[in-house]
């Protein structure tokens, strides 16, 4: 049975093995080692939003691998980590366990947040951040799509990108539509409201109703509204176990059965791409890298015969190009290119036993939990942190208090422009703490229960940069993320903060024991302390994008890195898979969208080798 822990060794290659060779495809995931970053380990804390890294590059491998007469290489700097454990939802999700795949540095200082260094987490394992995110499945509305598509690529329309939705998923819960897909290798489901096991959740749902908020049934609904609260998709199969992109498109029998002609290389820090100049463009030939246990000194390399694919995510995939001197280095360089939802948690102390803290904090109810998953698959960890999330536009609220308008004045206010019909903020409820400093986390807030409100902005205008901190590939890069450097947001996140208020409000109404404020405001009138606690409080959500953007080289804001094609502009033979290449930040989480790009992606090298091994038929020439 799958979730039997003796399981068949997976097929992994460790650098020395592949030297020299050359293969047709060449997919490169994660990129960093593990040198100088920040491992602690906090029980406790579990985050749903990391979607980064080799998400795309198990899909693409997958894809490119079905042909046998097609040779794929991957190149991951993490390991396979092919483990019953990490297929518990909730254990996996642990970001601040060294042993799930997750590992961090800290940002630049944040000039518009007290100077304040946030964490930078990234997944180094084989599938990526879906091997420890929170599991979450929304795709964003059609409206994203369609900005996308109005920015001249029209290829990226929702009508034109859905079919890839629903050709990567089966939904477990969902009805059949034509929207949504009963076939696909990526699972997900939602949780019945009867197997919520935080009565917090209850409650705030119950807290949505009082504020006026409808129900959005389905968020990958082309027909959902804005505004309103969901219970969410989670990648979690029948037998209760994460469902990561490597489990999906590359779980162990596939790997082991494509062995002739997919290569799965692990351990692998690639140190550059190297390549020659011909008359129509770059030419990307080789790839050389070194074993990731820094000090072993040895360089290995591979050729190339038709493309590389980089899927490092929007932190690995510019330092990629950027050590390799390929594509335009002053465009990825360039003040503007890296976004992020900001975020800023409102949160309460609620008695232990209503929060995820009671794991923690007692052995005997860790034990408890972990024989009624083992036997039963249920419980708490059996499930993600998160299973509702509350989306809204910012002009659905009043000014000044955050108050629903009512929907008749909401429906006078829709327009024809399209970022009109987006939603600007998602409150998330987590029963557990969301602040990001680990050092008061430790000294205030790991022995107490607390809930939190995430008061998230999904279309931030802030920009933040990836650069190089040294030519080296073994050192990380500076990222600055520059939250709140925009003062839109700063306003936006006023408003946020204010709605979560409000919320803890209709909780407190409902008799349910917020019993004091661990993480708001002085006062909500007050301006200087509303924007002095954002600023002490705002954090990212770990949804880096954007960093290799599609758009046009010669675009204003940020010119492009990529084109329609996701190839690097300049070059021939090389590509960009991954949440780098939004053109702008999607409100959403992002993991469900990366996945989309890179069944595109596939689809899209499919259809370039048919043309020219038709081209070369008729030449004559094969």
């Amino acid at each position: 049975m799958q979730w039997w822990p003796i399981r068949n060794r997976y097929p992994e290659h460790r650098p020395e093995d592949v030297d020299t060779h050359e293969y047709d495809y060449i997919v490169i995931g994660g990129m960093f080692i593990i040198a100088n970053e920040v491992r602690p380990i906090l029980c406790s804390k579990s985050h749903p939003n990391l979607e980064i890294g080799g998400t795309a590059g198990c899909v693409l491998a997958s894809r490119l691998s079905e042909d046998p007469n097609t040779s794929v290489l991957v190149l991951e700097r993490g390991l396979a980590n092919d483990t019953w454990m990490s297929r518990i939802p909730l254990v996996g999700a642990n970001i601040l366990s060294p042993d799930m795949g997750a590992v961090s540095w800290y940002s630049e200082a944040m000039k518009y947040c007290a100077n304040r260094q946030d964490l930078v987490f990234r997944g180094e394992v084989l599938g990526g951040t879906s091997r420890i995110n929170g599991m979450i499945y929304t795709r964003g509305s059609v409206r994203d799509y369609d900005t996308w598509a109005s920015t001249g690529y029209p290829e990226w329309a929702y009508d034109k990108v859905l079919p890839y939705f629903v050709k990567a998923e089966t939904t477990m819960s969902r009805p059949k539509s034509f929207y949504r897909g009963d076939s696909g290798l990526w699972i997900n489901q939602v949780f019945d409201p009867s197997t919520w096991l935080f009565e917090v959740y209850h409650v705030f749902q119950r807290a949505a109703e009082a504020l006026g908020f409808g129900v959005i049934e389905d968020t990958s609904s082309p027909d959902a509204p804005c505004d309103g609260l969901s219970s969410l998709d989670s990648t979690v199969n029948e037998n209760r176990q994460r469902v990561s992109t490597m489990d999906a498109y590359l779980p162990s029998r596939t790997a082991r059965e494509r062995q002739a002609n997919l290569t799965l290389c692990t351990g692998a820090t690639v140190c550059r791409i190297d390549g020659s100049n011909h008359e129509a463009g770059y030419r990307a030939d080789r790839v050389t890298f070194e074993n990731s246990s820094r000090g072993h000194g040895k360089v290995f390399s591979v050729n190339v015969k038709k493309e590389v694919v980089v899927s490092a995510g929007a932190l690995g995939s510019p330092q990629i190009l950027m050590v390799s001197g390929i594509g335009p280095r002053q465009h990825l360089e360039q003040h503007g290119v890296e976004s992020d939802h900001t975020a800023i948690p409102v949160a309460w102390e609620v008695p232990i036993k209503a929060s995820l803290t009671h794991l923690a904090t007692s052995p005997l109810k860790g034990a408890l939990e972990f024989l009624k998953y083992v036997l039963f698959r249920k419980g708490v960890l059996s499930m993600p942190i998160q299973v509702l999330s509350l989306f809204v536009r910012i002009s659905s609220l009043e000014n000044e208090s955050s108050t629903l308008i009512h929907e008749t004045e909401r429906n006078e206010k829709d327009g024809t422009d399209l970022e009109t019909r987006l939603p600007d903020i998602e409150v998330m409820p987590l029963a557990t703490s969301a602040m990001d400093d680990l050092e008061e986390h430790k000294r205030h807030f790991s022995k107490i229960g607390v809930f939190s409100l995430l008061a998230t902005l999904l279309r931030p205008k802030s920009r933040g940069t990836v650069r190089l901190r040294s030519s080296s590939p073994h050192d990380r890069p500076k990222v600055d993320l520059d939250l709140l450097s925009d003062p839109e947001d700063s306003a936006l996140a006023r408003r946020a903060v204010r709605l979560a208020l409000r919320f803890g409000d209709a909780i407190k109404a409902q008799d349910f024991p917020l019993l004091r404020g661990v993480s708001v405001p002085l006062s909500d009138h007050s301006g200087e302390d509303m924007d002095k606690f954002i600023r002490h409080r705002a954090r990212t959500t770990y949804h880096y994008s954007s960093t290799c953007r599609m758009a046009s080289e010669h675009d204003a804001q940020a010119p492009g890195v990529v084109d329609e094609s996701l190839r690097v502009y300049g070059t021939l033979n090389l590509r960009v898979c991954d949440a780098s290449v939004f053109p702008q930040i999607l409100a959403c989480h992002l993991m469900a969208p990366v996945v989309m790009v890179a069944e595109k992606c596939a689809n899209m090298i499919k259809k370039d080798e048919a043309t020219i091994s038709q081209y070369k038929t008729r030449d004559g020439s094969c």
